[in-house]
């Protein structure tokens, strides 16, 4: 299925997105690249994530992002929308672009708008994410 939108969560509003190595050590997320999905809830979570001082994933069952060190301290997430045709699909509903990208479309939301998209997580939660995951390690 074409998208006719993409989007990228971000806790800073970004003119020209780069292509960037991101933090996660998994196959598919290898190279330089700047990341979207055509899921708008799923981008603004993201965004939720970007920040020095926390760590956190995602649940497998529902959209939700787990805290296992700190939480959202910024003010806003942005959310940037993004031409699909600079993109292609790299897994699931993941798309790549290995090029800069500048947005068609920046919105501002605020954090304190966003509790029912992220929560602390427990210990127990922390080891059924982690099942499967032999490279992930858990946060000291």
């Amino acid at each position: 299925m074409k998208h006719k939108i993409l989007y990228h969560g971000s806790s800073k509003k970004i003119v020209i997105l780069k292509p960037k190595q991101p933090f996660l050590d998994l196959k598919e997320n290898s190279m330089k690249a700047v990341f979207a999905t055509s899921n708008k809830k799923y981008a603004i979570a993201m965004g939720l994530t970007a920040q020095k001082g926390s760590s956190s994933f995602g649940s497998r069952d529902k959209l939700m992002i787990n805290f296992v060190i700190g939480y959202p301290k910024m003010e806003y997430v942005y959310l940037h929308y993004l031409n699909p045709k600079d993109f292609k699909l790299n897994k699931g509903n993941e798309y790549i672009s290995t090029k800069e990208v500048k947005p068609f479309k920046i919105e501002r939301y605020n954090v304190s708008d966003l509790s029912h998209l992220w929560r602390k997580s427990n210990n127990k939660e922390l080891k059924e994410f982690l099942k499967d995951r032999d490279k992930w390690k858990a946060p000291n």
